[in-house]
């Protein structure tokens, strides 16, 4: 009797750190990677974004092994933005997520100018990629 709680307590613990995962990995991705590109790291980055770090590297999780990567990017633009970031892995689907990804107290829901961020973005990939790209779009806060 036991053991079957045991065993069901894996399986709800199992399926919240995939629900869990998925939500941290960001929205689904839209749009396209850049044009012609078929290896290793393509960067198609808005003008008042610039990528400060590029990082991967397959990491331990409650789920097991799991690749993340690690990008930093810095507001280089006069004006509050936030930015979209896209990661096309050559193989398997995109992922996507916000720069900030929430609101933070007492700055507003942007960038500010000069300020740098960087993000740890995981995904359900269980070996190194082949190659990527990053998309980085922006828009003004309002």
């Amino acid at each position: 009797m036991k053991a079957k709680k045991i065993f069901a307590g894996l399986k709800w613990g199992f399926f919240i750190g995939i629900v869990g995962v998925l939500i941290l990995s960001g929205s689904p991705a839209k749009g396209q990677p850049p044009e012609n590109w078929t290896s290793g790291i393509a960067c198609e980055v808005a003008p008042e974004a610039k990528i400060t770090r590029v990082g991967w590297a397959m990491g331990e999780t409650e789920s097991g092994i799991m690749l993340f990567y690690e990008v930093g990017i810095m507001n280089v633009s006069e004006k509050p933005i936030r930015f979209k970031l896209t990661i096309y892995p050559l193989e398997g689907g995109p992922v996507s997520g916000y720069y900030p990804m929430r609101a933070r107290k007492g700055k507003p829901f942007a960038l500010e100018p000069k300020e740098e961020m960087v993000l740890k973005w995981p995904v359900l990939v269980k070996e190194m990629p082949k190659g990527f790209a990053l998309v980085v779009k922006g828009w003004e806060e309002k």
